[in-house]
């Protein structure tokens, strides 16, 4: 079966899918950076706070206009028909439109929480108090987030089951994928025994996050594909195996990180060799963030009605 071409409306809603992605990423990321991966210097509590807030607006902004591409799409009006009141009305009545509502509620609650957080920063580090309020809105924005995904699109035609793995996979692979820049943002300044124990810290939580993403996998390859040989003779399946590759990649950079970068940093070698490796991950990471919007936009499953 052949690959469509991409229709521009198509193309636009997967730019607008990759920045909510980007979204979700940071905020689950970041957020379990912010909470326990930390050297609690002022500098780098606004850097990864300022990094979450600015990717939840990215985010917000992806799902306002995906749901204007999608309201110009369906009206057939070309760009004026993305503002037509009656199109987006009806799409705001229907699932479509409950689930743009979810998104831009879950976006824009972190953007307001991490800015008031920035702004009550002193020279002291933040209390509990104050990381715990700011983890209880975030954590809440994510569910607002994970539920929208299973009320519209490709998932909301999947059982149960798939749809809980799925938000559970959006989730881990948020919180992997969406912790590499602030963990950057630690190389930039902490001391090596700080970051060496920060990194083998989040390496370990990393492998259960792993593990998770591995069973969950499985789950969903038995629910998107109707047989073994889809996974070479369809779209999605090509589009799958190339994103398992970037994360086989990752894989291999994030062992190198854990098992050879870090051991070095706790014997007294610098950071400069883990900065740069966890760049390569992020380009990484951005790659797989693409190959995601495309498979959730121009690509349908097997097991999806198209």
């Amino acid at each position: 079966m052949g690959l469509t071409p991409a229709t521009g409306w198509e193309l636009a809603i997967q730019l607008a899918k990759l920045l909510e992605y980007l979204g979700i990423a940071s905020l689950a990321g970041g957020t379990i950076c912010l909470l326990f991966y930390r050297d609690d210097r002022r500098s780098t509590i606004v850097l990864i706070t300022a990094y979450i807030g600015l990717c939840c607006l990215l985010g917000f902004n992806g799902a306002l206009f995906s749901f204007l591409f999608q309201v110009g799409m369906t009206s057939g009006g070309g760009l004026a028909g993305m503002f037509d009141p009656d199109m987006a009305r009806l799409l705001l009545g229907f699932e479509t439109g409950s689930a743009t509502l979810l998104r831009l509620a879950g976006f824009l609650a972190p953007v307001v929480a991490c800015a008031v957080f920035a702004n009550r920063l002193g020279s002291r580090p933040p209390t509990r108090a104050q990381y715990h309020a700011l983890g209880v809105v975030h954590a809440f924005s994510l569910l607002l987030l994970l539920a929208s995904f299973t009320l519209a699109g490709h998932i909301a035609v999947l059982d149960p089951v798939a749809k809980v793995s799925i938000a559970l996979h959006i989730l881990v692979a948020g919180i992997w994928v969406g912790a590499f820049i602030p963990l950057l943002f630690l190389c930039l300044g902490s001391t090596g025994e700080t970051l060496a124990a920060t990194m083998k810290g989040f390496g370990d939580m990393a492998g259960y996050c792993l593990l998770l993403l591995f069973a969950v996998g499985l789950i969903l390859v038995f629910e998107l594909f109707h047989t073994p040989g889809e996974l070479i003779s369809t779209p999605y399946g090509v589009t799958l195996l190339i994103k398992l590759g970037l994360v086989g990649i990752l894989l291999l950079v994030a062992a190198g990180n854990r098992f050879v970068l870090v051991p070095r940093m706790l014997a007294g070698a610098g950071s400069g060799g883990l900065a740069r490796a966890i760049r390569v991950e992020i380009i990484i990471a951005a790659a797989i963030l693409v190959v995601t919007s495309c498979l959730t936009t121009t690509v349908g499953s097997p097991a999806m009605p198209m």
